[in-house]
C-alpha cells in the first residue's frame, strides 16, 4: 500500500475508489455554489458514541471510512483519517451489568459518569479504553483520536460556536425548511449542562440573549427511561464549554473544525430532512466550509435481526478477534455498501472461504475470465488486507473445526493433517492460529449439526440395510489394501455404491451413523483420511 505508484491506473471498479475520484474532482460547494478551494491534506472522519454498546457494527462506519481514506491515498494525495469519541453524548438507560443506582446518572454525559468498574476515571474513559484495546487491531492506517467533551474544554470549537450564534436565524430557517413546528425564537443550538445536577438534557432553554443562554432543569424523557431534571435555573456561556452544540449545528462544526472531505453514514441519513444535509447547509451557508462527500452504508444485523444489548446478540470486536481475524470482518464490510450485511456465527467457515479465495485470486493463484471482475475482487482484497499479504493455509475453516475435534493435542494434529495433505511445516503457526480460532468457535458458537464426536465403535442400536453394512464392509477391506487420496477415495465411495445399486445418500447417512452416531457429517472423504483408513476400517469392521 506505500508503492507511490499505486492507484494512478486504478479502474475505479472498488466503491471506495470511486469516491475517492468524486471527492478529489470536486470544485463546487453543494448548496451555494461557491469554488472549492484544493485542500492541502484530505481528512476522513469516523466516530462512534460511548453512551451505547460498543459492539462490531459501530467498526462498520470506522472500516469503510478508512477505506475511503486508503483510496484518496492511493492517488497519491496526502491523508489523515480521525476518529472522534462523541462523549457528550447523555447516558440513556441502565445497561446490564451496571448497578441500578446508576439511573441517577441518567441524562448526564458519559465523560462524567464514574466508572461502575471502577478501574478508570469515568464510564466514558472505561468503554473507550475496551474500545481501543481491539479497535485498533481492525484498522490499517494510524487514527488520530479526538474526545468532544476535551475539544469543548479546550475552547476549539468557540470559532464555529460564535459563527452558529451569531447567525442563528438563518440556522433557524435552514431547520425549519424541513419541519412541521418551526422553531420558537427563544430555541438555542447550544444545550448546557445544568451547573447543578450535571445533566446535559434536562435544562431546557427558555431564553438565549446576547450570546448567554437561561435554561430550567426539567424531566426528559428517553424511549425507555427518564432523566430526573433537579428545578434549578440557571445560566450558561456557550463559549465556557460547558454543555454542546445540538446534532443539527455540531457535525457541521465537526467538519469544518478537521476540514473533513468524507464522513460515514448509515442509510436512513440519505432522505432530504436529515441531520446529514441539515448539517451540510448548514456547513456551507453558515461556516462557509463544503460539505463533505457522505460514505452512505447498510447496517449489520444479526441472524436478520437488530443487534441489541436486550436481545443478546452483541458481537463484540474482542469476541471477533477469538475466532476470526480482523482482515475478514474488514472485507465483509467492503464487499458492498448499500446492501444489508446479515450476519450468523453459523456462516463464519462461508466468510472464511471468501476471503481464503479473494487472497488467492489476489496473489493470482486462482484466474477470472472476467478482467474487470478478476481487477475488482483484487483491489477489494488490498484494501480490506492491507500490505502485509500472506498465502491463506490450505486448510478449509471448516475443516480445521473437523480437526479440532477429532485431535486434541497438536502431535497428533499434525498426524491427521499430513494424511489429508493439509500440512506445511512452513505453515505451522498460521495452521494451529485457525485450528486453535475453530476450537473456541465450536464451543461457543458453532451449529449443533457441525459438532460432532467419533465412536471407539459401532452404536449397540444401529440401524442399516443389507446393502448399506455391504458397502460398508467393502470400503474397509480396500482402506486396508491401499492409500487413498481425498478424491480418489471419494470416487471410491460412488463406484462401491452404484455396483451394488444404493443410493449414495443412503451409503453416506449409513457411514456417519457407524464413525459418528449421527446422519450427517463433515466431508466424508477428508473426515476418513484424517481419522486413519486403519482406525476407520477397524469401527466398520465392528458393525
Amino acid at each position: 500500500m506505500e508503492n507511490k505508484d499505486k492507484g494512478k491506473n486504478l479502474d475505479e471498479l472498488f466503491w471506495a475508489d470511486q469516491l475517492a475520484k468524486q471527492i478529489i474532482a470536486r470544485e463546487k460547494f453543494h448548496y451555494t455554489g461557491a469554488k472549492i478551494q484544493k485542500f492541502d491534506e484530505y481528512t476522513v472522519k469516523t466516530s462512534a458514541s460511548l453512551s451505547g454498546v460498543l459492539h462490531i457494527g459501530r467498526l462498520s462506519d470506522t472500516i469503510r471510512g478508512e477505506s475511503v481514506a486508503i483510496a484518496l491515498k492511493d492517488t497519491g494525495v496526502k491523508t489523515k483519517f480521525i476518529w472522534v469519541a462523541e462523549n457528550m453524548d447523555p447516558l440513556r438507560k441502565v445497561p446490564k451489568n451496571v448497578p441500578s443506582n446508576f439511573e441517577k446518572y441518567i441524562g448526564m454525559p458519559v465523560t462524567d459518569i464514574p466508572d461502575p468498574k471502577k478501574c478508570h476515571s469515568s464510564y466514558a474513559d472505561h468503554h473507550m479504553e475496551e474500545y481501543f484495546k481491539v479497535v485498533d487491531e481492525f484498522v490499517i492506517t494510524d487514527m488520530e483520536k479526538f474526545s468532544m467533551r476535551e475539544e469543548y474544554k479546550k475552547g476549539n470549537f468557540n470559532p464555529f460556536i460564535k459563527k452558529i450564534l451569531e447567525k442563528i436565524n438563518e440556522i433557524r430557517e435552514i431547520q425549519n425548511k424541513y419541519r412541521t413546528n418551526p422553531l420558537k425564537e427563544e430555541w438555542s443550538p447550544w444545550t448546557p449542562i445544568c451547573e447543578n445536577c450535571g445533566k446535559i438534557v434536562t435544562p431546557k432553554v427558555i431564553n438565549f440573549e446576547n450570546g448567554i443562554v437561561e435554561y430550567e432543569c426539567k424531566d426528559y424523557q428517553f424511549e425507555t427511561a427518564t432523566a430526573q431534571g433537579c428545578g434549578f435555573k440557571g445560566e450558561n456561556n456557550p463559549l465556557k464549554g460547558n454543555g454542546k452544540l445540538l446534532w443539527k449545528s455540531e457535525w457541521a462544526s465537526q467538519w469544518a473544525r478537521w476540514k473533513v472531505v468524507s464522513e460515514g453514514a448509515g442509510k436512513e441519513y440519505q432522505v432530504p430532512n436529515s441531520a446529514w444535509w441539515v448539517n451540510g447547509e448548514i456547513a456551507e451557508r453558515v461556516l462557509e466550509f463544503p460539505m463533505p462527500v457522505p460514505i452512505f452504508y447498510e447496517h449489520i444485523i444479526i441472524d436478520n435481526q437488530k443487534m441489541s444489548a436486550s436481545v443478546g446478540n452483541v458481537v463484540y470486536p474482542k469476541d471477533w478477534l477469538e475466532v476470526a481475524p480482523a482482515e475478514l470482518l474488514r472485507l465483509f464490510y467492503n464487499k458492498r455498501l448499500m446492501t444489508t450485511r446479515s450476519f450468523s456465527w453459523k456462516d463464519l467457515p462461508k466468510l472464511y472461504d471468501e476471503y481464503d479465495k479473494t487472497a488467492k485470486i489476489y496473489l493470482g493463484d486462482i484466474k477470472i475470465e472476467n478482467k474487470k471482475e478478476e481487477m475488482h475482487y483484487k483491489r477489494l482484497f488490498e484494501v480490506s488486507n492491507g500490505a502485509d499479504v500472506k498465502k491463506p493455509v490450505e486448510m478449509s475453516f471448516s475443516h480445521a473445526a473437523v480437526i479440532a475435534q477429532i485431535f486434541p493435542d497438536e502431535k497428533k494434529a499434525v498426524e491427521g493433517l499430513e494424511k489429508t495433505g493439509h500440512y506445511d511445516k512452513k505453515e505451522h503457526d498460521a495452521i494451529f492460529d485457525r485450528l486453535h480460532k475453530a476450537k473456541i468457535w465450536l464451543k461457543k458458537y458453532a451449529p449443533e449439526d457441525v459438532k460432532f464426536e467419533v465412536q471407539n465403535q459401532a452404536p449397540k442400536d444401529i440401524k442399516l440395510t443389507g446393502k448399506e453394512k455391504e458397502a460398508l464392509h467393502i470400503i474397509a477391506g480396500l482402506l486396508k489394501e491401499k492409500e487413498y487420496d481425498e478424491k480418489s477415495l471419494f470416487e471410491e465411495f460412488y463406484n462401491v455404491s452404484n455396483k451394488l445399486e444404493l443410493k449414495p445418500q443412503d451409503f453416506f447417512k449409513a457411514a456417519y451413523k457407524v464413525l459418528l452416531n449421527k446422519e450427517r457429517g463433515p466431508k466424508l472423504a477428508p473426515f476418513i483420511l484424517a481419522l486413519g483408513q486403519e482406525q476407520v476400517a477397524k469401527l466398520i469392521e465392528s458393525v
